[in-house]
This record gives C-alpha cells, structure tokens and sequence, in this order.
C-alpha cells in the first residue's frame, strides 16, 4: 500500500479487501477515527462560518482538536500496516534450537509490544475526537447535528475496534507486567470514549 494520505478512497479499500493480512482492522479502525475528525471539523467550520457567537471558542478548540487527531489518526492507520507486518514477519522466524526458539520469542514479543502500542494510540485518538464531538453537541448548527451524531459513532467504533487489537497482542506480550500496563491503559482509555458517546 503506498502512503495513505495520497492514496485514494477506492485504492485503500480495495487494499483492505485484498487476501492478505494488511492493512486490516488496525489501520482500518484508524481511517474510521479520521473519518469520525473530518466531521468534527466540518460542523465546527460549518458553525464558525455562521458568524461568531457565544459558542466560537469552544467549537474552535473543537476544531482543532479534531484537525490534530484526523492527522494522528491517518499516521496511525499507516503505521499499523508497518507494526503488523513486523509481528506476521516474527512469526515466521525459525524455532527449531532453543537458541531459535528465544530469539523468536522476543523478537515476537517486541513486534506485539509495537502492534498493541499502536491501536492503543488509536484508541486515544479516538477518544479525542469523541470528546470533541461532545463538546459542540447542542453548540453548533442545529442542520449539522446528524454529521455530528455520525462522528461520535464513528469516534466510538474506532476506539472500541482499536481495543480489540490491542487485546489480541497482549498473550504474546513476555513481561507480564508491560500487559498489565497496556490492558490498564486500554481500559481506562475505554471507558472515557463510553463517556464521551453514551448510547
């Protein structure tokens, strides 16, 4: 896949619906989150535009706000590719000495660390953009609200699909403690996006 940013909409997809194992859920729950930012963006700008109002403050930051994560998230998405391909390549190193069969573990354990600290990014991200959509809900143009309402459920479709990637790397994650820390961070990071898009 080349740089996402510039590849287009029909090119990513039929890339993520190609028989291999990338790009997948990871970058997918990425692109999902960006898709969730661009909306926020939109609303704000559209609101802005309006003229000022005792509300420009709050949906200029929320502006912002979803600008940054649209691009962190976009990073995201392509860097998922990378991590992933790096744990699939650890994978088919050699076991056939215990000298082998250690290398590999912690060469897996390296690539899974990086292929559960990447969606966790995502999760947060999401989280931002959640938490942005919030903070204008009921202080924007009423005739945007349904394009916010949709970037809040992308937000949280995002965040949550980032998390189940996270969890699938953890069990080949060596120090326990490294996983305690990762589901720990996922959870709380959870719980925040589920407060910012209540259902």
């Amino acid at each position: 896949m080349t740089h996402l940013p510039s590849t287009s909409l029909a090119d990513y997809l039929a890339a993520l619906a190609a028989a291999t194992p990338t790009p997948g859920g990871g970058s997918a729950a990425g692109v999902t989150g960006a898709m969730g930012a661009a909306l926020v963006e939109m609303v704000a700008g559209l609101s802005l535009a309006k003229g000022e109002s005792e509300h420009s403050a709050v949906q200029r930051t929320a502006l912002d706000q979803a600008r940054a994560a649209r691009s962190e998230l976009l990073a995201l998405a392509e860097e998922d590719v990378t991590a992933f391909t790096a744990f699939m390549e650890a994978l088919k190193l050699p076991k056939n000495s215990e000298s082998e069969r250690a290398a590999r573990t912690a060469t897996l354990s390296t690539a899974a660390q990086r292929a559960a600290e990447v969606p966790l990014a995502t999760l947060r991200a999401s989280v931002t953009v959640a938490e942005a959509a919030k903070s204008i809900t009921d202080r924007s143009l009423a005739s945007a609200e349904s394009d916010l309402a949709v970037a809040a459920r992308f937000a949280r479709a995002a965040g949550e699909s980032a998390a189940e990637n996270v969890e699938a790397n953890l069990p080949f994650i060596e120090s326990a403690e490294i996983r305690a820390t990762l589901a720990h961070q996922t959870e709380a990071a959870l719980i925040a996006l589920r407060r910012a898009t209540p259902q």
